[in-house]
């Protein structure tokens, strides 16, 4: 049976992964002026656990423009995001 390829990226072909990393970086950068950078992070990181596991933390943080020291509330983040699809915990949006 030959192997199927699913590309989950968009039309100008930038993969999923850059996209998501693109849009996490807007949203901490526009919380940085309202003294929420640190919680956005930690928001943005736990919404998109499932896209963001398996990546460097300290490459994350370059990218997103955030101090390397980050990585650690990177990885708590994807800890708990882990830890809550083990409980059933789920996060939902309006």
């Amino acid at each position: 049976m030959p192997l199927t390829l699913l590309w989950l990226g968009d039309q100008q072909g930038r993969p999923k992964e850059r996209i998501v990393i693109e849009q996490i970086k807007a949203a901490v950068n526009g919380a940085a002026g309202k003294n929420q950078k640190i919680a956005m992070f930690h928001f943005q990181v736990l919404k998109n656990a499932d896209e963001l596991a398996g990546i460097d933390p300290k490459g994350f943080c370059r990218e997103v423009s955030v101090p390397e020291t980050y990585a650690t509330e990177f990885r708590k983040m994807i800890a708990l995001a882990r830890l809550m699809k083990e409980q059933g915990a789920k996060l939902i949006s309006n």
